[in-house]
């Protein structure tokens, strides 16, 4: 493994505890892809080390490195490529033949100027999504890595995304055809039943989802599946699972165990009690988290008309391939937004089956720019790939 490191990297380190190569002599005989451009930013007044795979341009971030991180960068390099890898669903058999051909790391400084400019971009890439994907509790951010490597980036005359040219490599590595990436991965996916509570109406739709995925994901997920067009506060509730009610009791009826909400909205932040339950944020907080612990839980969009979704846990599926959210099912159509809760959306339905009453012109043009826009499983789908 060759770590090419820029000067400030390099200035952070002791010089005299590595070994350096000169840049052209660093050949690890795949093109780049034991190969790393490794360097030493600020991001908002605080430090990261940002490390870019020469051949798939993949990248690995370590975050507020200590002094002894960076005294030992091999390990945590490692450590990061490791759990980025997993992540990615790389199986531990593959991730562990890849290190082996890396062997020990050997240090030098940077090769070239292309290589220094694609460092750079994926830099102002890192500071560009920090705020939206940094987790301050951890040296290394796997969210930054998967979410940067699924952006398309410019090789040579070509556009590509970093995660399938590293899929490819690997496939390369193992001696498999790379077109067959997709059947190397071991991805934990949820299949989830989300549907609208609303009494008499069967509004449902049932997805594949990466377990991986955060509740911010989940959240775009929700709005694109039903066909809501994001213009209010929401939040998911997990409700306390201990709680033993003398009769049937609804969800949204029961005590809260934890409240995860939208970390950017400081007015949804005004009503929050973390004395009566756990807090947490939906950019920071994957489903695994969760549904580790939960098979259900509540999502609520519109804090005026409080449409409220019952999300269920149905199965998981170890093994899949499955990268993206995935709709599998659909049965009925959303209310109108701003419809006016439950009962607006009866009287909705009142006067739009009634084409003698003396509002449905009203309402029927008003509904054209508020009801879900019509589109198929495959339209909507396509535009599923990109909520990860």
């Amino acid at each position: 493994m060759y770590l090419q490191c820029t000067k400030k990297m390099l200035d952070k380190m002791d010089r005299k505890k590595i070994e350096m190569l000169p840049a052209a002599d660093c050949d690890d005989g795949a093109d780049g892809f034991y190969s790393w451009h490794v360097n030493y930013i600020t991001i908002n007044r605080k430090k990261a080390i940002v490390c870019m795979n020469n051949l798939t341009k993949y990248p690995i971030v370590l975050y507020r490195p200590k002094a002894k991180d960076i005294a030992q960068l091999e390990k945590r390099v490692k450590e990061g490529i490791r759990a980025a890898f997993r992540e990615e669903g790389v199986p531990e058999s593959v991730i562990e033949e890849y290190f082996q051909n890396c062997g020990n790391a050997v240090y030098s400084k940077t090769a070239g100027r292309s290589l220094v400019a694609n460092l750079n971009k994926t830099c102002e890439t890192v500071r560009y999504y920090y705020i939206d994907l940094v987790d301050e509790g951890s040296v290394i951010q796997k969210r930054i890595s998967l979410t940067l490597g699924r952006y398309l980036v410019k090789f040579g005359g070509e556009y590509d995304y970093p995660s399938e040219r590293l899929f490819r490599g690997l496939c390369l590595m193992k001696g498999m055809p790379e077109e067959n990436w997709e059947q190397m991965l071991q991805i934990e996916n949820y299949q989830l039943k989300i549907k609208l509570m609303l009494d008499g109406h069967d509004i449902w739709r049932r997805i594949l989802i990466p377990s991986r995925c955060t509740f911010r994901h989940l959240h775009r997920v929700i709005q694109e599946i039903f066909g809501w067009f994001d213009y209010h506060l929401h939040e998911f509730t997990v409700p306390d699972e201990t709680y033993v009610p003398k009769k049937h009791t609804l969800l949204y009826t029961q005590p809260i165990k934890i409240r995860i909400v939208d970390g950017e909205n400081p007015e949804a932040e005004d009503y929050l009690e973390p004395d009566k339950y756990e807090v947490r944020y939906e950019n920071r907080t994957s489903l695994r988290e969760i549904f580790g612990d939960a098979e259900r839980c509540l999502y609520t969009y519109d804090f005026g008309d409080e449409w409220e979704h019952e999300i269920l846990l149905e199965k998981i599926i170890k093994d899949s391939q499955n990268r993206f959210p995935f709709l599998l099912e659909s049965e009925g159509e959303r209310p109108p937004e701003d419809v006016g809760r439950p009962a607006g959306f009866e009287r909705y339905l009142s006067i739009i089956s009634d084409s003698e009453s003396p509002e449905y012109e009203f309402m029927a043009e008003w509904s054209e720019k508020t009801r879900a826009k019509k589109r198929t499983m495959e339209e909507i789908n396509r535009s599923l790939r990109y909520y990860y």
